[in-house]
């Protein structure tokens, strides 16, 4: 088995060399696979079952009525088959399959399977849709995730389809506490926001597509924080010059939502402990196997 170390920051030693965490041995296949699996703290691929096969916390799935019932869920998929296991539909086995907009929320408690530090965060998260935006969902917002102990604009991370668009725009959002970036709670207009846009994205219905996004430099009290979209593996831009800090109080219960308003199918659901490079999110993206695949 390849070891691993953690000397100084930056750096780890894999296998007996010296590797840079911002510039892994991409020709070195090995070498990859055992760091991202070393930084893997969530995993859900929906295989036969909708709890986590890798969870650092909860590995269980919870359904909730609305946002507003959140405290009364109640673990597993509950919601009279508006959504589904899907046997032999996902990208890699089976998938978690949305067919109403109107549906339960459904959520996994994020405590330990999203690592959370009070300074110098970092992570990654990933996951892979299938649907036509334009044919499947129904009007209005769609998260297909979203990580929050409040609210979507307060010390939460989404990814959304916009409310309508031929083609619908595609956006990452990283927005800190709202204390920090809009106090007053005003109504601050799209492009004065820490929101990312992806006009004309990769979806189909005949076709998988890789989503992922890294935040790193956050809690650090300055505007150095920066949080990176990929789709099908490829970088889509960034969101920098906001001051990311997110108090996710000991008192709150974060949660990572999936598939809210969303319709069409769901899979490899995914967090890392760390803001996986570039490198590695395309090595994800063309992994054989999935993530299932990293401890093989």
């Amino acid at each position: 088995m390849v070891t691993q170390h953690f000397l100084t920051k930056g750096f780890v030693v894999l296998a007996g060399a010296w590797v840079a965490a911002d510039g892994l041995l991409a020709e070195d296949p090995k070498v990859m696979r055992e760091a991202l699996r070393v930084s893997l703290t969530f995993h859900a691929g929906f295989d036969g079952d909708t709890d986590a096969a890798v969870a650092r916390g909860d590995a269980r799935l919870f359904t909730a009525a609305a946002a507003a019932t959140v405290k009364e869920s109640r673990p597993g998929l509950h919601t009279g088959e508006k959504t589904r296991l899907a046997k032999g539909a996902g990208k890699y086995g089976d998938a978690l399959e949305f067919t109403a907009r109107e549906a339960p929320f459904l959520f996994y408690r994020a405590e330990k399977n999203v690592v959370y530090r009070k300074e110098d965060w970092s992570g990654t998260a990933s996951f892979w849709l299938r649907l036509d935006p334009e044919e499947d969902l129904e009007p209005g917002y769609c998260d297909p995730i979203q990580i929050t102990t409040r609210a979507w604009n307060d010390a939460a991370f989404f990814v959304d389809f916009d409310q309508a668009g031929d083609p619908r725009d595609f956006r990452l959002g990283a927005f800190p506490d709202l204390s920090v970036w809009n106090p007053e709670n005003a109504e601050v207009p799209e492009e004065k926001r820490p929101l990312l846009k992806v006009r004309n994205p990769p979806f189909g219905r005949d076709r998988w597509t890789h989503v992922a996004f890294t935040w790193e430099d956050f809690n650090k009290g300055n505007r150095e924080g920066r949080a990176t979209f990929y789709l099908d593996g490829k970088n889509q831009g960034q969101i920098t010059g906001w001051e990311q800090t997110f108090r996710w109080r000991e008192e709150e219960e974060v949660r990572l939502y999936a598939g809210l308003y969303y319709i069409g199918l769901f899979d490899e659901l995914s967090c890392f402990d760390r803001a996986l490079t570039e490198e590695e999110i395309s090595f994800l993206h063309g992994l054989e196997g999935g993530i299932a695949a990293l401890s093989k």
